[in-house]
């Protein structure tokens, strides 16, 4: 009876893993998408500000709207990038969730951020990881 309820619960285990997997992998799709989609009318709204509009007036709407978009769009691009998955240290091993500020502040490479490991304290690129 123990055997099969310790089964059970391992299955049940590496469903919630996979089913963690997926919404975290929608999550960082997401980001790529909004984070694309924003950059694109950033720099469509400051060319049309640049050569399509002669009125001075229209042309600082154009640009502080793209300013505007991109900002929305990077602030939404962070969050995603710290709720989806978790990072892990390539000295120890430690997989964690680091802090908003961290992930703002740490200069990156694709999804690998440099940032100094809460268990360790040693500083390297720590990769991206989709589940614990």
């Amino acid at each position: 009876m123990m055997d099969q309820y310790q089964k059970m619960a391992g299955q049940h285990l590496q469903e919630m893993r996979g089913q963690e997997e997926r919404t975290n992998k929608k999550l960082l799709a997401l980001e790529n998408v909004i984070g694309y989609t924003c950059s694109a009318s950033f720099l469509l709204m400051i060319l049309a500000a640049s050569f399509a509009v002669a009125n001075i007036t229209w042309r600082i709407v154009l640009i502080a709207a793209g300013c505007l978009i991109f900002l929305i769009g990077l602030v939404s691009c962070l969050k995603l990038e710290h709720d989806a998955g978790y990072y892990k240290c390539p000295k120890c091993g430690a997989v964690y969730t680091p802090t908003m500020k961290a992930i703002i502040l740490a200069p990156h490479i694709g999804r690998s951020r440099r940032m100094k490991c809460p268990y360790c304290g040693k500083r390297a690129y720590h990769k991206k990881v989709l589940s614990k």
